[in-house]
């Protein structure tokens, strides 16, 4: 698989587990991806998904949209990195993305580009 594609998924990834990362949803969504991006590694990668997740949801309220920027730019290259090393976790990724898509929080930017904001 090309490169760009696999970044651009990697960004769509990253910024959906940002906008869920403050939500009921973040613990299947943290699951679910984690799973297909390293079946073998489930534990691992829930776990520094949700301490990265800790310190997205500590910071004050006022500084919440630049940390949500900086959680998607740090998992946008881990898992991007996830994906180089498996590509075919590619489909099943974009799979959970599309399930997950409507229940998302409303948001506007763009997840590859890294940044997310609230309506």
């Amino acid at each position: 698989m090309r490169e760009e594609p696999l970044r651009l998924l990697a960004g769509a990834a990253a910024g959906a587990l940002a906008a869920v990362a403050d939500t009921e949803q973040w613990p299947e969504l943290r699951s679910r991806v984690a799973a297909v991006l390293a079946p073998d590694r489930v534990d691992l990668v829930s776990a520094r998904l949700d301490e990265a997740r800790r310190r997205l949801v500590a910071v004050p309220r006022v500084r919440l949209e630049p940390a949500r920027a900086e959680f998607t730019t740090e998992w946008r290259g881990s898992i991007h990195a996830m994906l180089w090393e498996r590509p075919e976790a590619a489909a099943p990724l974009r799979a959970v993305l599309h399930d997950v898509g409507p229940a998302l929080p409303r948001v506007v930017g763009d997840f590859a580009a890294g940044a997310t904001a609230r309506r």
